[in-house]
């Protein structure tokens, strides 16, 4: 979950400040990237939604250049804080600031359900991107969202999740009405966020405030379930509670990377 955009529950801008806590690049996730996207030292790369910048930087190690945009200031400060030669705009990813087709790649990771209109933000993907270039976005499935642990003991988070997070299917739809071919789906098994098995984390407001989850859920929703977690914690019982868990998370994979590429033609 790289950028907010379009949603004003949620201040990116306050966020940027505690968001590395609990979100790292994940190295599944940038193999993929580059094996999907085909990236090379010739590439040229868009990330839509690059919040601090960890991905970007991450893929321009192997690449020609990874320009991030986001519609944060705050986000954007702490990437190049970070990142001091990342390139690095502000701007809104469904009305990009850049020429057609220009960019030989484009990805976003957990960004789509923050974005109100997406045929718009697939669109504007598909404009930007080099004739048979890809676009690869990160998400959770239904699927997947159900296997998370955490929910345990935030429930309304999952109610939250599974109405804001559209479901695999529906973003290759969305690609597929945009244009792209060869849209498929592939799953990654290990999740976005870092260190998410460890219970404790959660206690801590700064790694809970990182996830866009907790910053829709109320103040009485998060006591509870800190107060529940803080006793299974205390009792020994969180760790079965994650076996189960986990154990469903292992078949299902932490994430998905939804893809297609542009029509050469």
């Amino acid at each position: 979950m790289n950028t907010i955009i379009n949603n004003n529950s949620v201040d990116y801008d306050k966020v940027s400040y505690v968001y590395d806590t609990s979100r790292a690049a994940n190295a599944e996730t940038i193999e993929k990237l580059i094996r999907l996207l085909r990236i090379s030292r010739d590439s040229v790369v868009l990330d839509m939604g690059c919040g601090t910048g960890n991905y970007a930087a991450a893929i321009e190690q192997v690449a020609a250049s990874v320009i991030g945009i986001d519609a944060s200031m705050g986000m954007l400060r702490r990437a190049r804080a970070k990142f001091p030669d990342l390139s690095l705009v502000l701007g809104d990813v469904t009305s990009l600031p850049f020429s057609s087709e220009i960019f030989g790649g484009a990805f976003a990771i957990q960004v789509l359900h923050h974005i109100k209109e997406k045929e718009l933000f697939v669109r504007e993907a598909y404009r930007v991107l080099r004739k048979g270039a890809c676009l690869a976005i990160d998400s959770c499935s239904h699927q997947q969202i159900r296997t998370f642990w955490i929910y345990h003991y935030f429930p309304k988070g999952l109610d939250l999740d599974m109405a804001r997070i559209p479901d695999c299917d529906e973003i290759a739809s969305l690609l597929e009405r945009a244009g792209f071919t060869d849209v498929k789906i592939e799953i990654s098994y290990t999740d976005v966020a870092i260190e998410h098995e460890k219970p404790e984390h959660y206690l801590d407001k700064n790694y809970r405030e990182g996830q866009s989850t907790f910053c829709l859920l109320t103040e009485e929703d998060i006591e509870l379930g800190c107060k529940k977690l803080r006793e299974d914690i205390a009792s020994g019982v969180v760790e079965s509670i994650i076996r189960q868990f986990e154990a469903r998370e292992r078949k299902a994979g932490g994430s998905c990377i939804i893809y297609g590429r542009k029509r050469s033609g």
